[in-house]
């Protein structure tokens, strides 16, 4: 195991425990050029690994990968667009006062909807 000072910079931790106790710490130093992994029992350190940003960068994919796998996937129902009904804008605005800006801003909501059609 490689001591290191304590002036030595860390800008970001994470500790991950089990059901039985232990922990694992990473410990970000970019200053050294590593990531640092320990393994802790209760308040001793009985292990440590130092990774490239390199292989942390691979570590953190095949992480997200498996777990991407094993989420179930969600289906989500497609938007659609309502044709408009009812009078023009241009009756409206005399109508209700708020008639106007909901108008407008269906029009808008449609013609962004347009825009994410494929």
């Amino acid at each position: 195991m490689v001591a290191l000072r304590s002036d030595a910079q860390v800008t970001s931790r994470h500790l991950a425990t089990d059901e039985q106790g232990s922990g694992l710490r990473a410990t970000w130093r970019p200053n050294l050029g590593f990531v640092n992994l320990s393994l802790w029992s209760g308040q001793r350190c009985t292990s440590t690994f130092h990774l490239t940003p390199v292989e942390a960068g691979k570590l953190v994919g095949f992480l997200a990968s498996s777990l991407a796998s094993a989420a179930p996937e969600r289906r989500v129902n497609p938007l659609s667009a309502v044709p408009p009904s009812g009078p023009p804008a241009s009756t409206l605005a005399t109508a209700r006062p708020g008639e106007a800006v909901r108008r407008r801003v269906a029009d808008e909501l449609e013609r962004l909807a347009h825009r994410l059609r494929p």
